[in-house]
């Protein structure tokens, strides 16, 4: 065991605070608009009543997790064409554009072009793994790269809540202060509602894509020795402010780049040393097929020389950050393999039971379910939180209909608050649990507590003052505040030994994808269904069934302990 001060000696510090700079704009364009999207689909008048509306946030949200899981295998392809930089700033570039359209949309339709249209031109978050690993070449540094992402995450969580739910920047119709329409501001706001969340958002992504084009290094080994003008120009800025400019790949390209070459932030690897390692660990940048990994995942580390951490300590972040905390599609990339072998040599993987074994297919259910009950209360919480009060179609505990009739400033504080538990579980949570708890049991409490909340939710809107008048004014918002933070404690377990690791991951984060675009798509239909017959809390009640058939799969699944294993395997 190392001190912290050792473990990070060497760590790539400049190039990990550019991805974090890319990372942190992410989250807030893709929570800004949960705050108004109800009201955004109210003004569009498109839904025939209110218990629509839910319906067609669905289609809004499906049609973005359609899109991206249609594009992101071609940008993850596209990235080891012409780089990993490249591929990024298009995505931000995407985004922020697509932004900017779904703020100004007139109708439903524009709206949801926008959506598919952000879907489709961001690939970035598996792209965004890939580079981490290239950047973060030591294995003592890969636990704290890696983490970075999710703890960016949950900050932009909390940040673009707070954004898209501003009263200075969103103004749903029918909020308009009659009385202050002589300014450009309050006009605007008047006539566009929706639009200066959306442009702050576009402008924060166009930041972050101005600054990888200048400092972020290319990190693909073959892109990275060609010349990069906006890396070049980034070198002569920080040159002038008395910085070390380190020799670029592309002025040394007649001479073959040592470990005595002079770098910073990076290690240089040799185009042979790509081709021997394994395209499971992070330091492999040469793509393989995904599902081809058969040499163990120590082999493929072996030629870094010694690690310094313990293996439980150092592998369970870098596991569970680096390939499936955000829920998001894997690159599946291919090298000189023809489609049609590749099709037929994926089909043979999938019924190989040595594979596939039925802890694997409970593992890779699990993150179907966990993905999809969890998709559906992030995307449709706001949804149930903005609507309309209906005081006399509530009955305990039988009929529930409408909602809590919060605004956007309400809704936003409340996302955010649960980003910041996000950021408090990740900073302090985890390292605990990985020190004092098997993972799989984390896992399991935290399948055990998605149900409590999910059946707490629609009932905690008989405590608002118009039912419940007797009650103190903040009993609601405390109700609601504890569902979503026990809500988020999710833990990632992977079942699979490590020669089969990379098949499974892709086969997982596959059935998340599809998770991401059925569950706001039938949910959503769902949930109309349901409050229009005026019993909104059985969509609930039955997004617990789900939560409940996922603790039920986890109560069945065995941990793989790496240690273990490797001391039996020591034994023989």
């Amino acid at each position: 065991m190392t001190t912290f001060r050792e473990q990070m000696k060497g760590f790539p510090f400049w190039q990990m605070a550019v991805v974090m700079i890319i990372r942190f704009s992410e989250p807030i364009s893709f929570t800004s608009l949960f705050p108004y999207v109800y009201f955004m689909v109210r003004d569009f008048k498109i839904a025939k009543d209110p218990s629509q509306i839910s319906r067609f946030t669905g289609y809004l949200a499906a049609s973005f997790a359609l899109a991206q899981f249609l594009c992101c295998i071609h940008w993850g392809r596209l990235s080891d064409r012409i780089g990993r930089k490249y591929v990024l700033l298009c995505g931000l570039l995407g985004s922020a554009l697509s932004l900017t359209i779904f703020g100004f949309s007139r109708n439903f339709y524009m709206a949801l072009a926008a959506r598919t249209t952000a879907g489709a031109l961001n690939g970035n978050i598996a792209v965004l793994q890939t580079m981490v690993g290239e950047i973060a070449t030591q294995r003592q540094h890969q636990s704290i790269a890696f983490s970075t992402l999710p703890l960016l995450w949950n900050v932009g969580c909390v940040i673009g809540p707070l954004i898209g739910g501003s009263k200075y920047l969103t103004r749903p119709k029918g909020n308009v202060d009659a009385t202050s329409l002589d300014s450009y501001y309050e006009n605007f706001l008047n006539h566009h509602p929706y639009a200066l969340s959306n442009i702050v958002v576009a402008l924060c992504l166009c930041c972050s894509a101005l600054m990888g084009f200048l400092f972020l290094e290319e990190t693909h080994y073959r892109a990275k020795k060609r010349y990069d003008i906006g890396l070049a120009t980034g070198d002569w800025i920080r040159s002038k402010l008395g910085f070390t400019i380190p020799l670029r790949p592309w002025e040394t390209r007649t001479k073959p780049l040592t470990k005595s070459a002079p770098v910073v932030d990076t290690a240089v690897l040799d185009d042979d040393d790509y081709d021997s390692l394994d395209e499971n660990t992070p330091l492999a940048s040469d793509p393989v097929p995904i599902y081809g990994d058969q040499q163990d995942d120590n082999e493929s580390i072996s030629s870094l020389g010694p690690f310094t951490l313990t293996r439980r300590s150092s592998l369970a972040i870098s596991r569970r950050y680096s390939q499936a905390y955000s829920l998001q599609p894997v690159i599946l990339t291919v090298s000189g393999v023809s489609v049609n072998e590749e099709t037929k040599s994926l089909f043979k993987a999938f019924r190989n039971r040595n594979i596939f074994t039925n802890k694997v297919i409970g593992t890779v259910w699990c993150y179907f379910m966990i993905s999809f009950h969890c998709l559906i209360f992030t995307e449709f919480l706001p949804v149930f939180l903005a609507g309309q009060v209906r005081r006399d179609k509530l009955q305990f505990p039988w009929r529930i209909l409408g909602g809590f009739g919060w605004d956007t400033q309400e809704i936003g504080t409340l996302l955010s608050s649960t980003g910041f538990v996000g950021c408090f579980i990740i900073i302090f949570v985890f390292p605990f649990l990985d020190k004092h708890v098997k993972t799989i049991n984390g896992f399991r409490f935290a399948c055990f507590m998605f149900p409590i909340s999910y059946v707490l939710v629609p009932y905690s809107i008989f405590t608002i003052p118009e039912y419940s008048p007797w009650l103190p004014s903040w009993t609601t918002t405390v109700a609601l505040y504890a569902c979503t933070a026990i809500s988020i404690s999710i833990l990632v377990y992977r079942a699979t030994k490590p020669r089969h690791r990379a098949f499974v991951n892709a086969s997982a984060m596959s059935a998340t994808s599809l998770a991401r675009f059925l569950a706001p798509l039938s949910w959503g239909a769902l949930i109309s269904y349901f409050d229009g017959q005026g019993v909104s809390q059985m969509s609930w009640i039955l997004l617990a069934f789900m939560a409940c058939i996922t603790l039920t799969l986890a109560l069945n699944l065995d941990e793989y302990d790496e240690d273990l294993a490797e001391a039996e395997s020591e034994s023989v």
